[in-house]
């Protein structure tokens, strides 16, 4: 609690000072681009993988609408020489929550976005392994998780605070994540083989396919890869092959064209987007925390996550310390 009210009494002074209107200062002196990558927007508070809540959904839209050029990708170019600084916002996964909140945000500023879909979990309904984990950490008990028993995974949750809960979740999420895909899907089986013996987990909801043609009619639809997994550590056939399942899907399951591409957890190698490029993708979207380069098709974006109103105005415009 002491470190929340810390952290907004920080943000408080920083907006005080007008840091934010001199970061706008800057991204129209360098004539940067700025995009931020977004994933859930709900008001179901989940510790281990928070989403942002639509209040401050509702305040980020009125910020931006205010200081930038709200953009697509498909508009780059015509807004590239704008007095005024242009902004990306580019969602990754594919939450229902997308549908459910976002999309009427957006249709009440008269905005559009772009959304980066994994067509796996839009067929399967079911959200990534590590959503999927985060909903049963969120539906148990201190006791009830202590007891997960991963060879080589000795962290204990320490309490029930928001801080704890959250580091516990980066820190099993990241020893699964760094596992050789075989290794943690091995070992992720044996782990909600028993655990779905004795929880009822209420699972995050997916866009359907019917869904996402729908809002293609207003937003921007991209792929998140295939399956959702970090490409860095994946061979060049496996890459490859992910990449033609996701043009199959466009094509036969979506009828959409595919022009941007985001790699998973911001993870890849060079000759990964060189493939792409000889794809003909025209937007390949990573992370990095800093501001895109209009000539570049690679596209860094700001990871956007906040907790008070001026966190969310700092954060806009790539406030990333």
């Amino acid at each position: 609690m002491m470190k929340q009210i810390m952290k907004s009494t920080l943000f408080t002074l920083l907006k005080t000072l007008g840091v934010d209107k001199r970061y706008i200062k800057d991204i129209k002196t360098n004539h940067h681009l700025t995009i931020l990558s977004l994933h859930q927007v709900s008001p179901k508070a989940n510790p281990y993988y928070p989403p942002l809540h639509p209040e401050l959904f509702e305040i980020l839209l009125a910020y931006i609408s205010q200081h930038f050029n709200v953009i697509t990708f498909a508009q780059i170019e015509e807004y590239k020489e704008s007095h005024k600084p242009n902004l990306i916002l580019s969602f990754d996964d594919g939450y229902y929550d997308f549908y459910e909140y976002v999309m009427p945000l957006l249709e009440k500023y008269s905005l559009r976005a772009n959304l980066n879909i994994i067509p796996e979990c839009v067929e399967s309904a079911m959200p990534m392994w590590n959503i999927r984990l985060y909903d049963f950490l969120n539906s148990s008990s201190l006791e009830q998780i202590n007891i997960i028993d991963l060879q080589g995974f000795e962290e204990k949750l320490r309490s029930d605070s928001v801080a704890d809960k959250s580091k516990y979740g980066l820190a099993i999420s990241r020893f699964l994540k760094n596992r050789p895909r075989a290794e943690r899907d091995k070992l992720f089986k044996e782990l909600f083989d028993d655990i779905e013996k004795n929880h009822t987990i209420e699972y995050t909801k997916m866009l359907g396919r019917e869904e996402i043609i729908s809002i293609a009619k207003i937003h921007e639809i991209g792929v998140h890869s295939y399956a959702h997994e970090s490409m860095k550590f994946e061979s060049s056939d496996y890459f490859e092959n992910d990449f033609r399942l996701c043009q199959e899907y466009f094509r036969d399951k979506l009828q959409l064209p595919l022009d941007i591409y985001a790699f998973p957890n911001g993870s890849y190698r060079d000759e990964q987007i060189d493939f792409l490029l000889e794809q003909g993708i025209g937007h390949i979207l990573l992370v990095d925390d800093k501001y895109a380069d209009y000539d570049s098709p690679t596209k860094k974006r700001f990871t956007f996550y906040a907790d008070s109103a001026n966190e969310v105005k700092l954060r806009a415009v790539g406030f990333f310390k």
